[in-house]
């Protein structure tokens, strides 16, 4: 089962990509109190997992390259709002 690249796939992985960095560069202030901070990352890193499991599903239904990305594109779109609303 090989996965080609896609939008919703590399927007997921940049973001995971993100997530990663962004949680070791500041553990120390994540980790403070209750580490609270820690959970919302795990909880952030769970839903760029989730994008790419959609991804993954939407290509072995969708075989047309440009329908992949155009779902795909809409997914993301879709996730980073409410990323952003959340």
């Amino acid at each position: 089962m090989k996965s080609r690249l896609s939008i919703l796939n590399l927007s997921a992985l940049l973001f995971l990509i993100g997530i990663i960095i962004y949680t070791i560069l500041k553990y120390k202030q994540l980790s403070e109190g209750e580490g609270w901070g820690v959970v919302a990352m795990v909880g952030l890193f769970g839903a760029g997992i989730v994008l790419l499991v959609i991804d993954f599903i939407i290509q072995k239904i969708f075989k047309s390259r440009t329908i992949v990305n155009i779902t795909g594109a809409i997914v993301a779109v879709i996730a980073v709002f409410f990323l952003l609303k959340g």
